[in-house]
């Protein structure tokens, strides 16, 4: 129960002054047993993507509203003009583009981190630190980040996205302290299963922890 309160902390959530409340989402602790069992419910779901653009000389422009958003690598060649070190190497990685999202999806790379950008037709930025896993509705998306154990730049997250009047955005964050989120997958249109590894105790790294996530 102990650790159960330390995960419902208060949730980071970013909105615009005029966006909808913030999604609710509970927790329910689940046995390793249990969370075996209900995992042979975890659905995999690839939305559908198309491809219209292409890297240009280590550059990916996307058009929209607002004017075009560039996203322009940065590579050895670039570091040694430019006298930077290689910890600023930049590379990007165009996923394609989500029509049930609206979305452009570009995969970024650091020298030893990445993260995930969606680009809406408004211009609008969305950056996942983990990879997107769609939910079966394809209405929304989740994200997790393993930042504690190796840190060097890592957020330790859960982010949950979800489309709302034709704009996607994201509707929840939680950034826990003593606990890493391992592994979630999606079981339906609201609901996710939620492995944790734990940094608290005489093991720590060693424990894991298991839940039921329900958002309304």
């Amino acid at each position: 129960m102990k650790l159960l309160l330390i995960w419902l902390l208060p949730l980071l959530s970013r909105f615009p002054a005029a966006g909808p409340p913030a999604m609710r989402v509970t927790f329910s602790p689940l046995t390793r047993a249990a969370y075996l069992a209900a995992g042979k419910a975890c659905v995999s779901t690839k939305p559908q993507v198309a491809f219209p653009l292409r890297k240009q000389e280590g550059r990916i422009t996307i058009p929209t509203a607002k004017g075009p958003k560039v996203f322009a690598d940065i590579t050895i060649e670039a570091t040694i003009k430019r006298g930077i070190s290689e910890a600023e190497l930049i590379i990007h990685q165009y996923l394609g583009y989500l029509p049930e999202f609206k979305c452009h999806l570009v995969k970024v790379e650091y020298d030893e981190t990445s993260e995930y950008v969606l680009i809406d037709n408004s211009g609008t930025q969305i950056a996942l630190a983990g990879e997107p896993i769609f939910a079966p509705d394809t209405q929304h998306i989740a994200a997790i980040c393993q930042g504690i154990e190796y840190g060097g730049g890592h957020p330790n997250s859960l982010q949950v996205l979800e489309m709302s009047n034709g704009r996607l955005r994201q509707v929840w964050r939680l950034e826990p302290k003593t606990g890493e989120p391992y592994r979630i997958c999606w079981t339906s249109a609201t609901s996710l299963l939620l492995s944790r590894t734990m940094w608290t105790g005489k093991s720590p790294g060693t424990t894991f922890t298991y839940a039921k996530l329900e958002i309304q």
